[in-house]
């Protein structure tokens, strides 16, 4: 066996484990009493230690077992939760952290917070030791039903039995079924208990943790504790046994009882009620039990069916690779068969349609919901409020919103930093907040939703607004722009993408070296996305990051200049347009046209990239838009709509931004696609050298 492969396995699923434990412990903070919180914190950490004694990780094993210890008296109410105690767990995710990826991190380090935790317990409120947690499986559920008889005599030893149902309520899901027994109300005994009581337990704990809470009754009452459901028991099917076989079971009929009534037409439960065979409590029992069985089943049924296999991301992509070649070859094939006069027949229609199914099957599975990655921003906000000393509230939406794995990866980054600035300087402190009749705690909403063939992922706060009159005050100070250039809101706020640009007054922990918004962009835009900013004084920043869903494929415009062919992606493109002698004159010799009411500037990509040849007579403008702005680029021809899989141009032409990929037409010919937000911003770049042009003043981008 390869215990190097399975330990790495381990290490993998620990970090998710603790991500998981991560986020929990800050809704736990808002939510100190919610126990299903509390039972996922305990599963994680104790599948931490489990898993890690198996494998070998004896030290994370130990010290995770600590903490598992806390949770579980948590769990049963010995210790509450306090600020302190989620602090110290949120220290002790960091440095299992540490200890995965190495074990000779010092062993004063684990020591000082486990010391830390015995010294925190007793501020909790309750004076309790940390004592072996129960051994049982925290990860299965198993139903029990627990038959409770009382002797009569049972009230005169003084003993009192509310206790024992309300420890059974700790456990897990409780359903209890009592009989009130047959005796007369005149001839009863107070003194005496004359009810008994069918339990329905659904549970992690073991026979053994149950049989415990009746062990000073057991001598004063008929018990029975039996096991009628666990995964083990019965691992997919969701059917359970009919209400006769459960009667029978339990005693309440014979088996000859039940073959009797099987040769009427009604149900089983109310023919024994009206035989008076069983009380109607039993009947009630017997349905609770089947009910909860059968559900318990199928949830595990649902889960059996959800099962996931964890998949290395290498594979994932080299079958979307497979996929792209698979529809690459598709196309040329359909192509000479069109070239050699043939008819496309149901064999070719069929290669065509489960190619495309293939290929869309394989885009799906690299598809992930954004929650894992938003879940790891609640730690930093957190984190960030208590170093700033600020009240930071971190709200989510659009969770299961899916995006391509590597573009999430991709985002994290970008994501990070703006956040980080909305908490330095975006929320004011509580003091500035209530001076201003605001809520003394500041809000950053982290969002995201489809949008045709991009996701738009959205950071907003509630706190001042970008300060214009700094930046500005700041670009001039720099030499980045003269005092009084009549720059708009908009070019304004674009400065702070500018490498090396910020408002801060000194270099802090957080923020200050003006490093990072810079990096938002160029990272954004390699994935072909673009950022928004909304300001308003006093009311807070919201930025908008649009981004394709996925960087393998393209639903493009496929264009031609001269002899070469290039890809446009469409979700950016507005309309096409031949450009006809009367709209080109209407610029009056500059590189803009007058177009439908407005001034479009326009880019010759003939020009631009040095292709030779004469321009046809009538060229196509496809006009692009950019935010709030439109922009002509001018082609030979454009041949119509084509949708590909990107494929990298490596290493040699990594300096090329203009081009996002290439792609292989159905003849073979290779067409290079477009990167238009690079090829823009080349464009301004280069009329900024030459002294200016008509497209730089009006397209108006920093």
């Amino acid at each position: 066996m390869d215990i190097s492969r399975l330990s790495e396995t381990y290490k993998e699923e620990a970090h998710e484990l603790l991500g998981k434990a991560e986020h929990c412990l800050i809704d736990l903070e808002h939510a100190p009493s919610d126990g299903e919180i509390i039972n996922t914190i305990f599963r994680s950490l104790h599948t931490i230690k489990g898993s890690g004694s198996m494998f070998g990780f004896n030290r994370i094993a130990g010290f995770t077992h600590e903490f598992e210890n806390l949770f579980d008296m948590i769990r049963t109410g010995a210790v509450t939760v306090t600020k302190d105690i989620i602090d110290l767990t949120l220290s002790a995710c960091d440095h299992i952290r540490l200890l995965l990826g190495d074990e000779t991190v010092p062993q004063t380090d684990t020591e000082s917070l486990s010391f830390r935790l015995r010294n925190i317990i007793p501020a909790s409120g309750k004076d309790v030791r940390l004592e072996p947690a129960a051994q049982h499986d925290t990860n299965a559920l198993s139903t029990y039903r627990i038959t409770f008889k009382p002797h009569e005599t049972i009230f005169l030893r003084g003993i009192n039995l509310v206790p024992i149902f309300d420890e059974l309520h700790t456990f897990g899901t409780v359903i209890v079924s009592g009989c009130p027994g047959t005796m007369r109300l005149a001839d009863m005994d107070p003194e005496r208990c004359y009810a008994s009581w069918t339990i329905l337990l659904t549970t992690e704990r073991s026979y053994n943790d149950i049989r415990t809470i009746f062990v000073f009754v057991e001598d004063d009452s008929d018990l029975a504790i039996d096991l009628i459901d666990s995964a083990d028991m019965n691992p997919g099917d969701a059917t359970y046994k009919r209400i006769g076989d459960i009667l029978v079971e339990r005693g309440d009929l014979t088996d000859e009882m039940l073959a009797a009534m099987l040769e009427g037409h009604k149900l089983i439960g109310e023919m024994a009620v009206e035989k008076g065979l069983v009380a109607p409590e039993a009947v009630d029992a017997a349905l609770a039990e089947q009910s909860v069985v059968r559900s318990e089943r199928s949830k595990r049924q649902n889960d059996t069916a959800r099962m996931s296999i964890r998949v290395k991301s290498e594979k994932l992509d080299s079958l979307v690779n497979l996929a792209g070649e698979m529809v690459t070859l598709t196309a040329r094939f359909n192509q000479r068969v069109s070239e050699n006069g043939g008819e496309s027949d149901v064999l070719v229609e069929m290669l065509t349609r489960l190619t495309d199914e293939l290929r869309d099957t394989s885009m799906a599975m690299r598809m992930v919901p954004v929650e894992e990655m938003f879940s790891g921003y609640a730690r930093l906000v957190r984190d960030l409020a208590k170093d700033l000393g600020k009240d930071i509230d971190l709200v989510t939406a659009g969770n299961d919103t899916e995006l391509d794995k590597n573009i999430i990866e991709a985002l994290k980054d970008p994501l990070m930093h703006i956040i980080r600035n909305a908490a330095d300087h975006g929320i004011e402190t509580p003091e500035a907040r209530r001076a201003v009749g605001k809520d003394a705690q500041g809000t950053i909403r982290l969002s995201a939703e489809h949008a045709g063939a991009h996701v738009l992922i959205t950071v907003s706060d509630d706190g001042g607004g970008l300060d214009r009159s700094r930046i500005l005050k700041k670009a001039v100070e720099r030499g980045l722009v003269k005092e009084n250039a009549g720059l708009s809101a908009h070019e304004i706020e674009q400065m702070i993408f500018l490498p090396g640009f910020s408002t801060a007054e000194k270099t802090t922990s957080v923020s200050g070296r003006g490093v990072g918004m810079d990096i938002v962009k160029k990272n954004v835009e390699k994935l072909r996305g673009t950022v928004e900013i909304r300001s308003e004084a006093g009311k807070g920043t919201m930025f908008t990051l649009k981004i394709p869903l996925t960087l393998a494929i393209v639903d493009g415009l496929l264009a031609r200049i001269g002899d070469d062919h290039f890809v446009l992606n469409i979700s950016n493109i507005d309309e096409c347009v031949d450009l006809t002698e009367d709209i080109v004159a209407s610029g009056h010799g500059s590189e803009v046209v007058h177009f439908r009411g407005e001034i479009i500037p326009f880019v010759r990509l003939r020009k631009s990239f040095g292709i030779g040849g004469e321009r046809p007579a009538v060229e196509r403008m496809v006009v692009i838009r950019i935010g709030d702005r439109r922009i002509g680029l001018v082609v030979d021809d454009v041949l119509g709509k084509h949708q590909t899989v990107i494929k990298s141009l490596g290493s040699s032409f990594s300096g090329i931004d203009e081009v996002a990929g290439a792609t292989i037409l159905g003849d073979g010919t290779v067409a290079l696609i477009l990167d238009v937000t690079m090829i823009i911003q080349h464009t301004i770049d280069t009329a900024d050298r030459g002294g200016g042009m008509a497209i730089r003043n009006i397209i108006g981008v920093s």
